[in-house]
């Protein structure tokens, strides 16, 4: 068994590296069009892939925005957006469950090519029987630790999570401290509200491209994997 190291990814907010007030992609180029039902569908957050068959073409920034190769956006917003530069060297890694979907995005009437990382929860790639829970606050800020919780299953866990919440209230889940891994993956979406993770290797690599606009922070979870 192997320790890996894992890291949080998403987009900046400062204005000095975005040069934008609010999201660097802040509407689209016709905005006439606006409706609750357009506005609802480029807001998806599912378990499935974004809709591949939308208009990805009609996104506008701000006329402020620094193109950095990580946007931030008011659509798609808990999605990463990025550069054909940053997609090309993530399609040199191993990815589950990641679809790249092709945007183009108008600024001050110049068009750029960007693409949304359209990612799915992989279950499979937990060993849910050989990693450690405990029931706490969703907050880091809130927690205050508990007893180790095991489970043996992705529908365990899920089960166990629902009567944690149900006992302890509203903002109370199975926070995962140790999880190990059947297999490796360079980015990932575990099923376990962690949200976007990089592997060591991709946020060595993102370094060393100097890519722009984006945040990694390491995930205070300690991962490990089957060799």
């Amino acid at each position: 068994m192997r320790k890996l190291n894992y890291y949080g990814i998403s987009y900046s907010v400062d204005k000095k590296v975005t040069g934008s007030k609010d999201s660097q992609i802040i509407n689209f180029i016709d905005p006439e069009n606006n409706n609750p039902e357009r506005m609802s569908t480029y807001s998806y957050i599912g378990l499935d892939h974004i809709n591949p068959n939308l208009d990805f073409s009609k996104f506008k920034a701000d006329g402020k925005a620094i193109m950095t190769d990580v946007l931030s956006s008011n659509f798609f917003s808990s999605y990463l957006i990025i550069s054909e530069r940053f997609k090309n060297f993530l399609e040199e890694f191993d990815l589950s469950n990641i679809r790249f979907l092709e945007i183009t995005v108008t600024k001050n009437n110049e068009k750029y090519t960007y693409y949304i990382v359209s990612c799915i929860e992989d279950v499979e790639i937990v060993n849910f029987s050989q990693s450690s829970f405990i029931g706490d606050n969703s907050s880091p800020a809130l927690r205050k630790g508990g007893n180790v919780i095991k489970t043996d299953s992705y529908e365990d866990y899920s089960k166990k999570s629902t009567e944690i919440w149900h006992e302890k209230g509203f903002g109370f889940v199975l926070v995962p401290i140790k999880v190990t891994l059947n297999y490796n993956s360079d980015m990932i979406k575990f099923p376990l509200g962690t949200g976007l993770l990089i592997s060591e290797k991709v946020k060595e690599k993102i370094e060393k491209e100097k890519l722009t606009g984006v945040v990694i922070e390491k995930s205070d979870i300690e991962f490990f994997v089957n060799d």
